[in-house]
């Protein structure tokens, strides 16, 4: 009798610790039914895991991957279940501890795109973590990469006598930084003038009324642009905020205080060309979303009704481009061209339709196979789709093949689009990559809602509203060799660190000469 009492128990313990995890043959659909999907979570943070937890057990697309880490999802389930029913029975429950827990919970995955966020209904605020970005910035050279962009100015001739000398070289940006610089920046408009004329109106022995209402008006202005200056936010937030500022004080009429367009905020870029010494040929973009610039059919998508300012703002960057690719393919022609460098140090990713001009500009037109793509295509964690060719547009317009030496910078920072140029690049004969591992998120993404009885991937719920928001790859990206690189990043061929200290006091960039001796002296 005892035996059999022992055998019941372990059964029904047995029952109860599988029945935990909702096993179900219906996918959730978290984009369209947000009530049945998010109910319990809106006051449990049991309910909250439940929901991540079955959200990638049916969406995410490299358990497979995983599995040769030796992660086990239903053991992550049993382990993690327990710590946030506790924090159910707690009142005193803290952003940190929220965070604490979900970045032990999610830490292990590879994916270098994936976010996880969820609402602390305690305090009303929401926690956001990205396990990439937790094992990136481990690196040794996270820290000192942190708002890094290139400069030349050290090698000009008359500053530099070395093999950088810069013959020619031009650089514009759209971002909401080099934006707003002007108006901070510049002595003839925006926040200087506004000072100077403030320090003349106060300067008045007995000021008018107009004026003094002028000098309130100017006192109030320089706050409110110093605060927001001082302020750590989002470039869409920025925009909308300092749109506001030059209406309210469009009655001072402050030369060069004129708005922004908001777009900008998403496709807001720098791009730099050089001509060094030699016929180096060196092209830097912060972002790839060149597309939204160069592309004809797209610019009216990407800035619709733009006004005169932004359609200059366009042609800069449009300029900065051709310069690049006209030299490349004229001294490529004469005979002349020693290499190109293409910088995607600290390049987040962006379109993948620039790779046609920037790498793809430099290859034959017809475009080229950069590896593999699979999808999930059930609800069986391991139900992916065939494997199918990933292809890219290479520029079609009529250019020449570079056959000289491409290489591209890069480091721990670069991400996406900069990942598979750098790859690309490293596959070809006369491709190189310098500078340091790449972050490791290369898998495809697609930023709305969408049907996920095709797609098995994508968005769950809604960032800032509902009480989890997950951001999950819809595909899966191979090299040739049927690589994946989430979580691990592509490896330069030749590594540099780079010298912080040798940038800050001299200017000069330890990645960018090692890839100009390199050119230079082909080792």
């Amino acid at each position: 009798m005892k035996t059999k009492i022992c055998l019941w128990s372990a059964l029904l313990l047995t029952i109860v610790v599988t029945s935990c995890r909702e096993e179900s043959d219906v996918l959730q659909s978290y984009a369209f039914d947000d009530k049945m999907a998010f109910e319990e979570a809106k006051n449990s943070y049991a309910g909250k895991f439940k929901v991540l937890w079955k959200a990638l057990d049916q969406n995410y697309g490299i358990w497979d991957y995983e599995r040769s880490y030796g992660l086990d999802w239903d053991a992550v389930y049993d382990e993690f279940l327990p710590l946030y029913e506790a924090l159910d029975e707690r009142k005193d429950v803290s952003d940190a501890d929220l965070k604490a827990l979900l970045e032990q919970t999610v830490a292990p995955l590879h994916d270098g795109h994936f976010v996880a966020q969820m609402h602390n209904h305690q305090t009303g605020n929401y926690v956001l973590v990205s396990p990439s970005n937790l094992r990136v910035q481990k690196r040794d050279d996270y820290g000192i990469t942190e708002n890094f962009t290139p400069h030349l100015e050290a090698y000009y001739p008359v500053e530099y006598e070395g093999n950088g000398d810069i013959v020619e070289g031009m650089e514009a940006g759209t971002d909401v930084v080099t934006l707003l610089s002007d108006v901070y920046n510049n002595p003839d408009k925006g926040y200087q003038w506004a000072k100077a004329e403030l320090v003349r109106l106060a300067e008045l022995p007995t000021p008018t009324d107009l004026e003094t209402f002028r000098i309130k008006g100017l006192i109030s202005f320089i706050t409110d642009m110093k605060d927001l200056l001082s302020r750590t936010l989002e470039p869409s937030t920025i925009v909308s905020i300092y749109n506001q500022l030059v209406a309210i004080y469009d009655y001072l009429e402050i030369p060069g205080l004129e708005p922004i367009n908001s777009n900008f905020a998403t496709y807001g870029i720098k791009v730099k060309y050089a001509l060094f010494r030699n016929n180096v040929a060196y092209f830097y973009l912060s972002d790839f979303s060149l597309s939204a610039y160069l592309d004809d059919s797209a610019v009216p998508e990407a800035f619709p009704g733009a006004n005169a300012k932004t359609i200059a703002r366009i042609k800069t960057i449009r300029a900065v481009w051709q310069a690049w690719f006209d030299k490349v393919q004229s001294l490529h022609a004469s005979g002349q061209l020693r290499g190109v460098i293409i910088d995607v140090r600290n390049n987040s990713g962006g379109m993948f339709a620039d790779y046609a001009y920037v790498l793809g500009s430099l290859l034959p037109s017809g475009g080229i196979d950069f590896g593999n793509l699979r999808f999930k295509r059930g609800l069986g964690r391991y139900d992916y789709s065939p494997l199918s060719p990933f292809h890219f547009k290479t520029l079609k317009d009529t250019h020449s093949t570079i056959t000289e030496p491409i290489v591209v910078l890069a480091n721990c920072r670069s991400v996406s689009m900069a990942e598979i140029t750098a790859l690309t690049c490293k596959n070809l004969s006369n491709g190189y990559m310098v500078g340091k591992h790449t972050h490791g998120g290369i898998c495809g993404l697609k930023t709305d809602h969408y049907d996920y009885s095709t797609d098995y991937a994508g968005i769950i719920g809604t960032r800032n509203e509902t009480p989890v928001w997950l951001y999950i790859p819809v595909g899966v990206t191979m090299d040739n060799d049927k690589n994946i690189y989430e979580g691990i990043g592509v490896a330069p061929d030749i590594e540099v660190d780079f010298d912080a200290n040798l940038f800050t006091t001299k200017g000069r960039d330890s990645q960018l000469e090692r890839a100009l001796q390199f050119l230079s002296t082909g080792h």
